[in-house]
């Protein structure tokens, strides 16, 4: 062999040993309208917006959307500040919608959002809405709606009266409420007591057989003492990104903390149950001694300083292997150098210092981190398809952008593959079920406003991946 084959061989080998960039195409299949005039906040009437003016579509909302028996359902408030839930039949059937006449959405907090869920043994469908620290609102329609659609006029009547209670005689406050169902049909609920930097979060079975709620049980907890640089904190509450069933039937969480003092978020948190939320485990698989907190052994997996700006309520994913993925932003030391910024400056770091960072979980219990390339936008959420790919959805600059990475590459070439161009104001919020079930993913998006409380247009784009 030659040396100049030598070389071209040499050359040959190397780049065979890169990974693989296969293109993502990405292909809109359905722009539909949910409703033309759905509620922005700020007003005369009710005040100023608090924390944003956007209330349909909202990071801490599981679930806005919800696909079931090939229907769509998406719980939102419209112009005239009602109550809504509306369905429409896949893949693109209009929408038809309920505006319940027994209650007037009075808030300005951008908090109270509405979450949505549907348990499938029974067809039952469940709305909570609007909270922050407030009395439980909550309806349930009649069962075997949600399971047979198409004979079911869809009329405000389905539903029953709103209660505060989920079980008998224990009126409840709350904030954050979040429903999911288990692998085995049934529902959960989700939400947190008190307030933020004092709260703890709690979980809910929902029983279809006798169509009650039971098994109220704390899942973790504001006690303990935390230190680091910026001082000591005794209490705080957890921030979510999600509760997630694997194809193991394990259920896992990761959150981020929010001390009571000095404000901000630290750390990655990881647990996971394999009784349904009951007993929950530390990453290396070993049981926690009561509701986890900031000191229990075992359970932070990345640590990230509060000083670094951590925003909370992110994407998480669980992927056909069992591993916990999580796209979360904040910023490093070489970002807030080229912001021209220093830590703890800003509480939630300068825009141009925030970054994506993909952290993952593998089998052995061991955590792997990947940048994103750019700045960050806002909350995204993560969905991983059959073949473990990444899809990541958020707003930025007003569009609603996707990126991917592949598994092949072990999500290394995380790259954009669709800008969609708005103006849109809201967090993105997709249909993990669809997506589960057919690999269409439903993004929700709502038109800004040209002033804060003017109604806009609220739809639902539909997404599929080639690659």
């Amino acid at each position: 062999m030659t040396i100049r084959n030598l070389f071209y061989l040499t050359i040959l080998i190397t780049l065979m040993s890169k990974p693989v960039m296969a293109e993502t195409r990405v292909i809109k299949i359905d722009n539909s309208l949910v409703d033309g005039n759905a509620l922005n906040l700020g007003d005369k009437m009710f005040g100023e917006a608090r924390y944003g003016n956007a209330i349909n579509g909202c990071s801490f909302q599981q679930d806005a959307i919800v696909s079931h028996r090939d229907y769509q359902y998406i719980g939102f408030y419209d112009g005239n500040r009602q109550v809504c839930i509306a369905r429409r039949k896949l893949p693109g059937g209009p929408w038809e919608t309920i505006r319940f006449n027994d209650y007037q959405f009075k808030s300005n907090d951008a908090h109270n959002t509405i979450s949505i869920g549907i348990c499938p043994k029974d067809g039952t469908i469940h709305m909570a809405f609007d909270h922050h620290g407030d009395s439980l609102h909550y309806r349930v329609s009649h069962k075997g709606i949600a399971n047979k659609p198409e004979t079911t006029q869809w009329k405000a009547s389905l539903f029953g009266p709103i209660l505060s209670e989920l079980e008998k005689d224990k009126k409840i406050k709350i904030t954050y409420p979040r429903f999911w169902q288990t692998p085995d049909g049934d529902l959960q609920f989700c939400y947190r007591l008190r307030g933020s930097g004092n709260g703890d979060r709690m979980l809910v079975d929902y029983n279809p057989e006798t169509g009650l709620w039971e098994n109220t049980h704390q899942i973790d907890s504001s006690k303990g003492t935390f230190t680091d640089t910026l001082g000591s904190s005794d209490s705080r509450c957890s921030y979510p990104n999600g509760y997630t069933y694997g194809p193991n039937g394990n259920l896992h969480a990761t959150w981020v903390w929010r001390e009571s003092s000095q404000g901000s978020n630290h750390d990655l948190i990881y647990v996971y149950s394999k009784d349904r939320g009951n007993i929950w485990l530390n990453n290396a698989g070993n049981p926690i001694d009561g509701p986890p907190r900031v000191d229990s052994p075992g359970i932070t997996v990345i640590n990230i300083d509060r000083r670094y700006a951590l925003m909370n309520t992110h994407g998480q994913a669980v992927d056909s292997q069992g591993r916990t993925h999580v796209v979360m932003w904040h910023c490093t030391k070489a970002s807030l150098k080229a912001a021209d910024s220093k830590p703890g400056e800003y509480i939630w770091g300068k825009p141009e210092a925030r970054r994506y960072f993909h952290y993952w979980r593998m089998a052995d219990g061991t955590w792997k981190q990947t940048e994103l390339p750019g700045i960050a936008g806002n909350r995204p959420k993560l969905f991983m398809d059959k073949a473990d790919n990444a899809y990541l959805i958020f707003e930025k600059e007003g569009n609603l952008v996707i990126m991917s990475a592949q598994a092949t590459n072990k999500w290394s070439d995380w790259k954009e593959v669709h800008s969609e161009e708005g103006p849109f104001h809201n967090e993105m919020l997709g249909d993990y079920y669809r997506w589960k079930k057919s690999g269409i993913l439903s993004v929700m998006v709502q038109e800004s406003p040209k002033q804060n409380h003017e109604p806009t247009a609220l739809r639902i784009i539909d997404f599929k991946f080639n690659q």
